[in-house]
């Protein structure tokens, strides 16, 4: 994080003020502004700490990449939640991983399975 120090002792009018804020005020901004690392940190911490809550102390899978749930699921394939369950009951789509009672899709073998024109079998996906 960027430090700035800055001391004054200055008595000054409404007009100076306004002029100094004016001066100042981009400067104080741009410091309070997090960096792009500290962001990534904070996000990825909440990444793990998400994990850990959705698959009850279990690790996901590293080599699945990211994983996402039904609703997701169902918005990237522009179907119903409804309709995406029927379809993974009938082995119309990829399988779902189940890291406890979590179930979540592969977000690149959907994509993938999607891309290959939703062939019936989730076989054809992992070949």
């Amino acid at each position: 994080m960027k430090t700035i120090q800055l001391q004054l002792s200055v008595t000054i009018g409404d007009d100076a003020a306004r002029i100094l804020a004016e001066i100042f005020g981009p400067a104080i901004k741009q410091a309070q502004t997090p960096t792009s690392s500290d962001v990534d940190e904070r996000r990825e911490a909440r990444v793990r700490a998400s994990q850990n809550a959705l698959f009850a102390g279990q690790k996901p899978p590293e080599d699945q990449g990211l994983l996402i749930d039904s609703r997701e699921a169902a918005k990237l394939l522009k179907v119903s939640p409804r309709k995406l369950w029927a379809m993974q009951n009938d082995g119309r789509m990829p399988a779902p991983i189940r890291i406890g009672k979590a179930v979540r899709w592969s977000y690149e073998a959907l994509k993938k399975w999607v891309e290959q024109g939703c062939p019936n079998s989730a076989t054809s996906i992992n070949e």
